[in-house]
C-alpha cells in the first residue's frame, strides 16, 4: 500500500471518530429530581425541636384532662406525675414516627407528581410538595410555642390556612405543572390539598 493511501485511510478514521463525538447517544429516560435530602432532614429536625418545646404544654393539657375518678383511684400525685411524664414521652415518640411517614409521603409526591424544581441559593433543589409539607407543620407548631396555645384548632382561620397554603405553593410552582394534561393537573391539585389536609385533621 502506498503512503498516499495510508494517509487517506488515517484521515477517514479520524473523521469517523470526530463524528462519533458530535453525536452522543440520547438518554433513555429523563431523570426526575426531588428536593435536596439535606432540606428534608433540616426541616424534620426543626419541626421535632418545636414539638419538643411544646412538650410542657402537652403535659399541661394531659394533666388538665385527667378525669376526677382516675385521680381518686391513683391517689398519689407522684404516681400521677409519673404517668403524665410517660404519656408525654410516648406522645413525642409516636409523633416523630408519624412526621417521618408524612415527610416520606411528601417526598414521594415531590419526586413523582411535579418533577420540575426550583433552585434555592444556587445549590439546593426545592419542590412544591416540600413547601407544602413545611408550611403545613412548622408555622403551626411555631405559633403554638410562641403564644403558648395548646390546641391551635381553636384559633379562627385554622381550617382555612391549610388549603390556602397549598394553593399558594401550587401558584408559586405553576410554571412547573402548567403544561400537564388535564387529568394530571387534577392529580396535582388533589394531592396538594390532601397533603395539607392530613395535618389539619391529625
Amino acid at each position: 500500500m502506498s503512503s498516499t493511501e495510508e494517509g487517506r485511510e488515517s484521515e477517514t478514521v479520524i473523521s469517523v471518530a470526530k463524528v462519533g463525538k458530535l453525536r452522543p447517544e440520547p438518554t433513555a429516560a429523563r431523570e426526575w429530581v426531588s428536593t435536596s435530602r439535606s432540606l428534608w432532614i433540616a426541616g424534620y429536625i426543626l419541626l421535632m425541636a418545636m414539638v419538643a418545646l411544646r412538650l410542657p404544654l402537652t403535659r399541661k393539657y394531659l394533666n388538665a384532662n385527667v378525669p376526677e375518678d382516675v385521680r381518686s383511684e391513683i391517689g398519689d400525685d407522684r404516681l400521677l406525675n409519673l404517668s403524665m411524664t410517660v404519656g408525654t414521652v410516648l406522645f413525642f415518640l409516636v409523633y416523630a414516627v408519624i412526621i417521618a411517614l408524612y415527610f416520606s409521603l411528601a417526598a414521594f409526591l415531590d419526586k413523582r407528581v411535579i418533577p420540575g424544581k426550583s433552585v434555592l441559593a444556587g445549590r439546593f433543589n426545592i419542590g412544591a410538595y416540600f413547601v407544602i409539607a413545611i408550611l403545613a407543620t412548622i408555622p403551626v407548631n411555631l405559633f403554638s410555642v410562641v403564644f403558648g396555645v395548646i390546641q391551635p384548632r381553636e384559633i379562627p382561620g385554622y381550617w382555612a390556612y391549610f388549603p390556602s397554603m397549598a394553593v399558594l405553593a401550587l401558584a408559586i410552582f405553576f410554571r412547573h405543572w402548567r403544561g400537564f394534561s388535564t387529568g394530571r393537573k387534577i392529580l396535582v391539585v388533589l394531592s396538594a390539598m390532601a397533603l395539607s389536609t392530613i395535618v389539619a385533621i391529625g
